[in-house]
């Protein structure tokens, strides 16, 4: 369906003024993308939220088991209709996500977990920690060093973080604990799944489906561990309409959030989702001062603003280190149409990337970078249903 969606958009002949007759039909649909995948990014946090704040539901285990039992079921259904396509399913490729999948499970839970305790502005600034991870891990694994500028932009990202925590009037030890842990844990999925796209070329949703069906009985086995099903079997408005409907639409949102990406992606580049996905930050740090009855002082907010300077002038240079590298590429092999994409790593991010064929099949790499990519929301399966 994306397919013929961007044919269909590249039309044929030009308008009165010499452009390209489907250009402007093209921008609006990438317009649209970016911000459908921006909003359900930022929805999907406030959904979670809601569970827990508004319904008191202190299960997030069982709730990131009804999202990945829902994404198995959403993808079976979509693939089924032709709406996206799925790679053979190979047993060795399956078996060798299953470290990035028990990594993936162990990172939402913290996700939920945290959300529970922290208010969604603080959680967004301390999942933000993730990049000064990633780093960390860059420079031990790989002694690999950023330029100056973006550890800079880190930097006042992280600074900011430690001044909104120093204000933060809802302060609770153990979700930061629980947020600063999912944080390391996202960096280190980050890392393996970049490794693992880069070896293995998985699609989008074959890598999804693949984690999602090692994830379920993993979900499902914490859920156990923690003794949820009691909890959620004695839960008061387990039967209730309402409460239902909203944990649908949290199951379905993580999903979603997925979908949007990789429409992000096809419609505009990985670039694009990975600025997207930096800048919705700031979106919902100052939307969830507003939500959630959240006391802040003027520290906190003080705190907060430092923060999303950080993420922006981190986003930017991203942005322009990115798109110096892609008018060199587009210029030595051309730029192509929607692509078939692979899930693959651009620095603390994971997006999706187009497969360049060589005799056939592979991927061209670059010799000093990682491949194109960014988020998880994959969610992501980047947090994806956290919201990351």
């Amino acid at each position: 369906m994306v397919e013929k969606m961007g044919n269909s958009l590249k039309g044929g002949g030009q308008d009165l003024h010499g452009n390209p007759k489907g250009r402007d039909r093209r921008n609006w649909a990438g317009i649209s993308a970016a911000l459908f995948y921006g909003s359900m990014s930022v929805a999907s946090v406030f959904l979670n939220k809601a569970i827990f704040e508004v319904w008191r539901y202190r299960y997030p285990a069982s709730l990131v088991a009804g999202q990945t039992v829902f994404t198995v079921l959403a993808i079976f259904t979509l693939s089924r209709f032709g709406v996206i396509k799925l790679g053979k399913f190979n047993m060795d490729h399956f078996k060798r996500v299953f470290t990035v999948s028990a990594v993936f499970q162990f990172k939402l839970v913290l996700d939920m977990s945290a959300l529970v305790l922290v208010n969604i502005p603080m959680y967004g600034i301390l999942k933000s920690s993730t990049t000064p991870f990633v780093m960390l891990l860059d420079y031990v694994l790989r002694n690999r060093v950023p330029a100056m500028r973006i550890q800079a932009a880190v930097w006042v990202t992280t600074v900011g973080g430690l001044v909104a925590g120093f204000g933060d009037l809802h302060f609770e030890p153990l979700g930061y604990v629980l947020a600063l842990s999912s944080a390391a844990c996202t960096a280190c999925y980050v890392v393996l799944v970049g490794k693992l796209g880069d070896e293995l070329q998985l699609d989008s949703f074959t890598l999804l489906l693949y984690n999602s069906l090692w994830s379920t009985p993993l979900s499902f086995g914490i859920t156990i561990l923690t003794g949820e099903v009691t909890g959620v079997m004695n839960y008061p408005h387990v039967t209730e309409v309402t409460f239902l409907a909203a944990f649908t639409m949290s199951c379905a949102s993580a999903f979603v959030l997925n979908y949007a990406t990789y429409l992000c992606t096809q419609l505009n580049d990985a670039l694009t989702t990975s600025v997207v996905g930096r800048t919705k930050s700031v979106v919902q740090g100052v939307a969830g001062l507003f939500a959630f009855s959240v006391s802040w002082g003027v520290t906190n907010v003080c705190g907060l603003t430092l923060n999303s300077v950080g993420i922006c002038w981190y986003a930017w240079e991203r942005y322009a280190e990115k798109r110096r590298g892609t008018r060199l590429e587009n210029v030595r092999r051309g730029i192509g149409a929607l692509n078939e994409n692979f899930l693959t790593r651009n620095e603390s991010q994971l997006t999706l990337s187009p497969k360049k064929q060589m005799n056939g099949f592979g991927l061209h790499r670059h010799p000093t970078r990682a491949s194109e990519s960014g988020s998880s929301s994959m969610a992501s399966m980047n947090g994806h249903g956290g919201g990351g």
